[in-house]
């Protein structure tokens, strides 16, 4: 028996317009997404009855305040917070998959909180090995191509580029690549620019338990960032293939 598992991350540009919350209510509605990681909230606090209007009365949740009407992040069943993300520890009952780390991170503008970012990242791997999904805003790039104007390639902070590279080959993660879209965010402006900023990544070990998955965006009016919706295929408990043996026709009596 196999059931979907739905993740939707998404930089919502502010969750203080109630047009953007009911956005947000009905892809929970319509997807019934397990986790549901929200960026650039620009709520200084939450209380119980914003959280229901926002994701519904079915969720557990967490935030890190937003700085006057900058930032800010919620994320339903939290465990672990840290200054840039949030993280949280699933153990499936009843499944071969076994329990996974899920982390959300909102990355910071400046370059010297990149710094402190990346390195909060790592510290948290070192204490929690194994399967790991990492997701969210990381406001970087690691390749020339996620961003359309790279023809002036004096606005590439190939600096960073080579600081977030090397963060991921540390911690040994691979991309979830995304379908049916390049880019995550847009300036929304004349000379458009186009950046991969919302993405997910995946160890190795993570990877092998959920082979099946699908990551695609989705279209809205209501934020200059694409939600992502990464749908995931579960197993329950260990099914065994049905294998024919060739001696089976010359048994005595097989039909």
């Amino acid at each position: 028996m196999t059931g979907s598992f739905y993740c939707l991350v998404w930089n919502a540009w502010g969750l203080n317009d109630r047009a953007h919350r009911m956005v947000l209510r009905g892809i929970i509605l319509l997807h019934e997404p397990k986790i549901v990681c929200i960026q650039e909230t620009k709520f200084s606090a939450i209380c119980n009855s914003l959280a229901i209007e926002c994701l519904g009365s079915d969720y557990e949740y967490d935030f890190i305040p937003a700085i006057k009407v900058a930032g800010g992040v919620l994320l339903a069943l939290e465990l672990c917070k840290g200054a840039f993300s949030t993280s949280a520890h699933f153990a499936p009952i009843g499944t071969a998959n076994g329990p996974w780390w899920f982390t959300r991170v909102y990355g910071p503008q400046q370059d010297a909180d990149k710094v402190q970012f990346l390195n909060e990242l790592t510290q948290f791997r070192d204490v929690a090995p194994g399967k790991w999904l990492l997701c969210g805003d990381f406001n970087m790039i690691y390749r020339v191509q996620d961003k359309n104007n790279d023809f002036n390639m004096s606005r590439l902070d190939r600096c960073c580029m080579h600081r977030f590279r090397t963060f991921l080959d540390s911690v040994q993660l691979q991309e979830i690549h995304m379908i049916g879209r390049k880019f995550t965010w847009s300036n929304e402006r004349g000379n458009l620019t186009l950046v991969l900023l919302d993405r997910m990544f995946a160890s190795v070990e993570w990877f092998g338990s959920f082979a099946d998955h699908i990551l695609k965006p989705f279209s809205n009016d209501c934020s200059d960032h694409y939600p992502l919706l990464l749908q995931l295929q579960v197993f329950d408990g260990v099914h065994r293939r049905f294998r024919f043996d060739a001696f089976w026709p010359k048994i005595l009596g097989f039909m």
